[in-house]
């Protein structure tokens, strides 16, 4: 696009002083640009050439020369350029009109309106190749399709900025100067309306939808019913779809989902939101159109149209934007993921949060217990490397006792407070997306500082008792065999790799908050996994019953069902501590992993061994530190990753997620013992005094 304009008459364009006059523009380089590119609409010319006229009008107002506008955006200014050129100036608004008409009726508007935008059924890596294919390649050219140039106007973000309530009545004047030049598109908006109606009927009458099916027939389902009515009554079946939704989603939620189902969901919703932006544009009236400045009530009845166009154009452009983003399909594709397994972690995650004193100890009895076999577990780390098996052989023996302990730890109803955070913050998002009001952090602020004292609760009885057992164990050791569990050098060695200066300790704790936050979505996938495949019911059915019994067969299903996400996570947890630093050597990397209670009762061990006497204060103190950052970052490290990842997956307003974290911290300062230490309960109200009998 040229940005030199001439000041000779173009053809019958009014010289560029008159020009400036006539849209009292003083003088500038975006007012001159703007008359060569009307001078530009020639409807006699090719199709190519119409289009190539109508896209560089658009590239004036999204992105033209630089116009100083105070207080508004300049996309908004030499909008206004546009407006007032084609309101003043005949001939210019006659060439647009005339341009425009014959352009947009030789052209298809359906894949912009009805496919730009929504999901698609291509797969990440066939999206991925398409999209690097169009990043590398020359795109070859095509007059008959609309999006093309839609695409070449709206290129990044920043160019859908302008778009604000602000733009409004431009919009509106825009679209009457334009007159019945945008009549044919209305067409392709009907049929882009029947295309989405009609992928969402496929879509919600897909098996997922009817096994769990609501209504009594697939053809009483609104998600039906939408491809086959007229656009008049989808407004009401809308509505009906999305109760259907919100009724599936709570049958999913019991019967579990896959990732195609989640995927379906999503395309559903997102269809039935373009729908009801296009729908405003199917029966507008064309007297619209026309100029009735002096009737107030007819204008007003005129304003209707221009939010939703706006709307509609925001909608269409994110589209295109988002197409071209490799960041923005990784990151749908990664919300979704996290939407199909994030409902289960956040089910399994609402037993360790505790509301009552009763509840409180309760956990801290099960910690514990969980603290006394982590001391075993710590042993047994050390017992495996001291065998110096093959560098494989060493993960796979660390994995299995890893896990066995964490199975033990779970089927004897002990805790582990690192599995807590991942699983809570799951809760928690859903606390979040199941409150739409205006008072929702008024709720869940105090849920927050539940979740936070059990998080104590549980860090609490897993170090002391670890501690505890990892003293009398040693001592006991001492006493029958005369040696402590570690001998002087390895005793040293542990001291110094808790240093949090003098090792890696920080990025190896850091990266195991990371597993364990793994850990958690790997137990929401299995329990969602055995739930979606029905393995529970099953077993409970299976043949065997004849031999062993129903009631039996009954107790295992119910048995699976209820351990499902504690089995999947223990072990995917075991597999990770054991396997993640074997696979780093195996590549060279020094990598290790630092769980606070494992470390806890190491680091115990050690001190035991060597005795006051055979360690210095500093290195004592330093290696303490360590454990307390260790434990910082294993809670800190995964609670932050599963309440960014479940925030996304649940898709709760930047807003409220940003509102939160200051919320919380009024309450703490107002209430800190709360967030440690469940308040007294208040005590039931008496029951009032019942009338005598007469």
């Amino acid at each position: 696009m040229s940005q030199d304009a001439p000041s000779a008459p173009i053809g019958d364009m009014p010289s560029r002083a008159e020009f400036l006059r006539l849209i009292d523009v003083p003088d500038g380089k975006a007012a001159g640009l703007l008359r060569v590119l009307l001078a530009r609409c020639k409807p006699e010319a090719s199709q190519p050439e119409r289009l190539l006229a109508l896209e560089q009008l658009g590239l004036f107002v999204v992105a033209g020369p630089s116009v100083l506008a105070p207080g508004s955006h300049p996309a908004l200014l030499r909008l206004e350029y546009l407006v007032r050129a084609l309101e003043r100036i005949p001939v210019a608004r006659q060439r647009m009109q005339a341009t425009a008409r014959a352009a947009l009726s030789s052209v298809r508007a359906i894949k912009l309106l009805g496919e730009i935008g929504l999901p698609n059924d291509r797969g990440l890596i066939a999206e991925t190749a398409d999209r690097l294919a169009r990043g590398f390649l020359p795109e070859a050219p095509a007059p008959r399709e609309l999006w093309p140039v839609a695409s070449h106007i709206f290129r990044h973000s920043r160019d859908l900025e302008w778009l604000t309530p602000a733009a409004d009545p431009l919009l509106r004047r825009l679209t009457r100067a334009g007159g019945d030049a945008w009549h044919s598109l209305r067409g392709w908006v009907y049929d882009a309306i029947a295309l989405i109606a009609t992928r969402i009927a496929a879509a919600g009458t897909g098996e997922a939808f009817r096994a769990h099916e609501i209504g009594d027939t697939i053809c009483k389902s609104p998600l039906y019913q939408l491809s086959q009515v007229a656009p008049a009554e989808m407004p009401a079946l809308i509505v009906a779809a999305r109760a259907h939704l919100d009724l599936v989603h709570a049958a999913l939620e019991d019967h579990g989902v896959s990732i195609e189902v989640v995927y379906a969901l999503d395309a559903i919703e997102r269809g039935l939101l373009r729908i009801e932006l296009l729908l405003p544009f199917v029966d507008a009236d064309d007297a619209d159109d026309a100029d009735d400045a002096d009737d107030a009530e007819d204008d007003d009845a005129k304003l209707g149209t221009a939010p939703q166009l706006r709307l509609l154009i925001c909608a269409i452009g994110r589209g295109l934007v988002g197409g071209r983003s490799f960041r923005r399909l990784v990151s749908d594709n990664v919300r979704l993921l996290a939407r199909k397994i994030i409902e289960r972690a956040g089910h399994s995650g609402e037993h360790y949060v505790t509301s009552s004193r009763r509840e409180y100890w309760k956990m801290l009895t099960s910690a514990t217990g969980g603290g006394v076999l982590t001391c075993g577990t710590a042993m047994a780390k050390f017992l495996i490397k001291w065998g110096h098996f093959p560098l494989f052989v060493d993960g796979v023996l660390s994995s299995m006792a890893y896990a066995a302990s964490f199975i033990i730890m779970q089927l004897l109803g002990f805790t582990l407070a690192t599995k807590q955070p991942s699983m809570t913050a799951a809760a928690l998002a859903g606390s979040i997306s199941a409150r739409r009001d205006g008072h929702q952090l008024d709720e869940l602020v105090p849920l927050i500082s539940r979740i936070a004292r059990s998080q104590f609760a549980a860090a609490v009885g897993n170090i002391a008792a670890v501690i505890v057992t990892a003293l009398a164990v040693d001592r006991l050791l001492r006493v029958t065999t005369g040696a402590s569990f570690l001998d002087e050098n390895a005793a040293h060695a542990v001291v110094r790799s808790f240093d949090p200066l003098g090792s890696g300790t920080l990025f190896f704790a850091a990266l195991t908050g990371v597993l364990l936050w793994f850990s958690s979505l790997v137990a929401g996938w299995f329990e969602n996994w055995l739930v979606f495949r029905r393995v529970p019911e099953a077993i409970e059915h299976h043949r065997l019953g004849k031999r062993f019994g129903k009631a039996r067969m009954v107790r295992a299903a119910r048995f699976l069902e209820r351990e499902a996400a504690g089995f999947g996570g223990s072990i995917a947890l075991g597999a990770l501590l054991g396997m993640v630093p074997v696979f780093a050597k195996f590549f060279g990397l020094p990598l290790d992993v630092r769980h606070v209670t494992l470390s806890a009762g190491s680091l115990t061990l050690a001190l035991s061994s060597l005795g006051p006497s055979g360690i210095g204060a500093d290195p004592a103190v330093a290696a303490a530190v360590g454990i307390a950052l260790i434990g910082l970052l294993n809670f800190g490290v995964s609670f932050v990753l599963a309440l960014v990842i479940a925030l996304r997956a649940r898709d709760v307003p930047r807003g409220e997620a940003r509102a939160l974290p200051l919320a919380v911290l009024r309450r703490f300062l107002r209430r800190p013992l709360e967030f440690f230490f469940p308040p007294r309960e208040p005590k039931p109200a008496p029951p009032a005094a019942q009338p005598p009998l007469s």
